[in-house]
């Protein structure tokens, strides 16, 4: 059962996705209220232009909307890219790729037919969203997929703004983990960083709890 308490916390990070992948507040909770599920995400590119460069690295945890945010699922996968010409130096590197890491990457159709297969309806939710948004939109057009997820989106990042205030003077993912005292399970691997944000979201839920 959706947790009310829950959703009107999180009311706050809900976005709506533009057309050109833009995203905007919205005033109420609906999505929320509807949906079942959210899949907390996290992308790791090739470059910092969607629509130049590639998603390289995905990961997803599934989780309920019940109290205490059950986790149901966790998938990630690296993503083989077509144009590694176009990457920018300091992106692979902070990426960690080389073709000896990705060679059991699978193409990206594959990775966006798993990727809507677990999180299908869900609320698509993440720390500072706009980037990891702006790539899904990408990926899904590149493999002719429509969007199957719920129509808003979460950004857990403006959650964490409200509820930690001036306990905490830096609001990226790692300082606010570091705070909260949650160990991570690496440094920019996408499904370590969708792990440390589901995390950080517990945490935040148990406060607003």
């Amino acid at each position: 059962m959706v947790d009310e308490r829950l959703v009107a916390l999180l009311a706050v990070g809900l976005r709506e996705v533009g057309e050109d992948s833009s995203l905007s507040a919205v005033a109420d909770a609906i999505a929320l209220e509807a949906a079942t599920h959210l899949a907390v995400v996290d992308f790791e590119m090739s470059g910092p232009n969607p629509r130049m460069h590639e998603l390289l690295d995905a990961g997803m945890v599934l989780c309920g909307l019940e109290s205490g945010l059950p986790e149901r699922a966790s998938w990630g996968e690296r993503i083989r890219p077509k144009h590694i010409g176009n990457a920018v130096p300091g992106a692979l590197k902070v990426t960690g790729y080389s073709p000896k890491a990705w060679k059991q990457a699978i193409a990206l159709d594959a990775a966006m037919e798993k990727f809507v297969e677990l999180g299908r309806g869900a609320v698509i939710a993440g720390w500072g969203i706009g980037q990891d948004i702006a790539i899904l939109v990408e990926s899904l057009r590149r493999t002719e997929t429509a969007w199957p997820f719920a129509p808003l989106v979460l950004d857990i990042q403006p959650v964490a703004r409200v509820l930690l205030g001036k306990e905490v003077d830096r609001f990226n993912l790692g300082h606010v983990a570091d705070r909260l005292g949650i160990g991570r399970m690496g440094e920019h691997g996408a499904l370590a960083d969708a792990y440390a944000t589901y995390d950080v979201l517990v945490k935040l839920a148990e406060r607003g709890g």
